[in-house]
């Protein structure tokens, strides 16, 4: 998703919930450039926890629950997917505990 560049959210990583038809999915969401692959105009990618379907056309709220790290660039893909994993462990801790 392409936000206003003057929003003024930082470049990082956070717990998210997203609220698909009505119902709410913890995830976790990067907002930035990539720079490990392309440091590309700024973006926010989101990943629902357990979540099955096709999200395409559909409106989606997306609902900060926290912060978990700053925008980072990983020497190796292997290095990168080993962070990913545990930003989903840190996410989904954050959206246990922190209400809706």
């Amino acid at each position: 998703m392409a936000l206003d560049p003057q929003c003024g959210l930082a470049h990082g990583i956070y717990a998210v919930r997203a609220v698909i038809e009505g119902i709410e999915h913890a995830g976790v969401a990067s907002f930035g450039r990539r720079p490990t692959f392309d440091n590309g105009p700024p973006l926010l990618e989101t990943f629902v926890f357990d979540f099955a379907g096709d999200l395409y056309g559909k409106a989606i709220e997306i609902v900060f629950a926290g912060y978990i790290r700053g925008e980072e660039k990983f020497s190796s893909i292997e290095a990168l997917v080993e962070r990913m994993n545990e930003d989903t462990r840190i996410a989904r801790q954050m959206t246990a505990r922190s209400p809706s």
